[in-house]
């Protein structure tokens, strides 16, 4: 513990760390999320005593722990599993249904429904004083077998009489329309983790960034709204052509030169590379899901680098230089997730060491708490994740590192992932998944945060 004390001290004087430092830039907080999974973490309930939605639960947690951003994750749902979408669906937790949930069709009721709850939610962040809000819009599946990432869809096209503008962008946007303030920097993305759908239909998500960033800038003087998306870390385009697995980085980005190379007539046949870079051109925002692998002894400021290089790397065989469009003075980048979450890919049980513990960062346990299942009981997990957090604060005091600019960075806030508790499931009677330490740290960046760091 002394040593963690000892850092915490010495955080001020991070500047003298040069394995990451990049001309001067403005600090980027470390913010947390709320991430919206059902249509009744919209709707009021008694969450630890007192009447609330969950969202307003969260959204008061990370503001009273200094945060001055918050990303609300809006998720709908297709069903149709993995052979593609035949119709959008909202979650409904209710114990109308045997399993505790089921999946309600849209309709104009339901999307209003839908809608209000949006607009509750995001007024509730905007009021508590958050000056910069994500909307990170996407879609999981309903039977939880298919990643987003690899389903084929055109977000324009109605599938079961909606499409996914219908559904989820549009009912976002209108509900951030009617609350936002001028003065509130928005980062609007009509999708996080969506590859293969863009990919195979750029021109569609350039139709949604030019209409959307139209519609929340309108009527609002001097609005400050960025529209893009956001990307995973690593295979960017889904599944869009045959990629043999591998376990390191080296061997990854030899494995995706070369597996492009071998398909690159399919994939000219197949894609429409022109547009595809041109919608990169034309968002005013990208982010990717920081979910890379990270070392367990030479970690530093630099390790976090990883995941904007691989994605950058993968992008140039595309045609696409994402480090020359995020340089720009006017584009923002973002981690849009970020997340430690010390779990086996099963969600319920703790990883097996430490080694498989920093390699599979994205596993985390979405549990109420308790002592059972908290990963960060264990010592060397509770070490290993305040360094975790030391080096990706003391990479973001400086706004990134040579090779990276970064604007915001957002915390996956639920369950293990938790690292401040903001999420009504990760506190109980038997504890947090919080680490009021590291909570220490992000508060004293978020004091700096806008700010250049010389």
């Amino acid at each position: 513990m002394a040593v963690w004390c000892l850092m915490l001290l010495c955080f001020s004087s991070l500047a003298n760390h040069s394995a990451a430092r990049p001309a001067p830039r403005p600090a980027a907080e470390l913010s947390n999320s709320f991430i919206i999974t059902s249509l009744q973490d919209l709707e009021q309930q008694n969450i630890h005593g007192t009447f609330q939605t969950p969202c307003e639960y969260a959204v008061r947690r990370a503001r009273a722990i200094g945060g001055k951003q918050f990303s609300i994750v809006v998720t709908a749902y297709w069903q149709g599993g993995p052979g593609g979408v035949q119709n959008w669906a909202f979650k409904d937790v209710s114990n109308a249904y045997s399993e505790g949930f089921g999946f309600l069709k849209p309709d104009m009721n339901n999307i209003n429904r839908w809608k209000r709850g949006l607009q509750g939610c995001f007024r509730s962040a905007i009021l508590s004083g958050f000056t910069g809000i994500q909307i990170l819009n996407h879609v999981d599946d309903s039977l939880h077998t298919t990643w987003r990432n690899l389903i084929d869809f055109d977000p324009l096209q109605q599938y079961g009489g909606y499409s996914y503008e219908d559904v989820v962008v549009r009912p976002a946007a209108d509900a951030l329309r009617t609350v936002t303030r001028p003065s509130t920097k928005v980062w609007f993305m009509v999708m996080g983790e969506m590859g293969r759908s863009l990919f195979r239909h750029p021109g569609s998500y350039m139709k949604l960034i030019s209409k959307y960033r139209g519609a929340l800038a309108r009527g609002k003087v001097g609005a400050n709204v960025k529209v893009g998306f956001a990307l995973h870390w690593n295979k960017v385009c889904g599944n869009c052509f045959f990629m043999p697995y591998t376990r390191t980085a080296q061997q990854y980005n030899a494995t995706y030169s070369k597996a492009f190379a071998d398909q690159r007539d399919y994939i000219k046949g197949n894609y429409d590379l022109g547009t595809l870079k041109r919608v990169f051109e034309i968002a005013d925002v990208l982010g990717v899901s920081h979910y890379a692998p990270m070392p367990t002894d030479e970690l530093n400021f630099a390790s976090f680098e990883l995941p904007f290089m691989t994605t950058a790397y993968e992008l140039k065989f595309w045609g696409v230089n994402l480090k020359g469009l995020v340089e720009q003075s006017s584009k923002d980048f973002l981690f849009s997730e970020v997340g430690l979450g010390g779990a086996q890919p099963d969600g319920r049980s703790t990883a097996a060491d430490l080694q498989s513990l920093a390699e599979n960062v994205e596993n985390g346990i979405w549990a109420v708490y308790n002592t059972a299942q908290d990963p960060w009981q264990r010592q060397d997990f509770r070490d290993y994740r305040k360094k975790w957090f030391y080096n990706l604060l003391g990479f973001l005091r400086y706004g990134g590192s040579p090779n990276v600019k970064i604007n915001a960075a957002f915390v996956w806030s639920v369950g293990s992932f938790d690292v401040a508790g903001v999420h009504p499931i990760s506190t109980s009677s038997q504890g947090s998944y919080a680490d009021n330490e590291i909570v220490g740290w992000m508060k004293r960046l978020s004091a700096m945060s806008m700010r250049i760091v010389t």
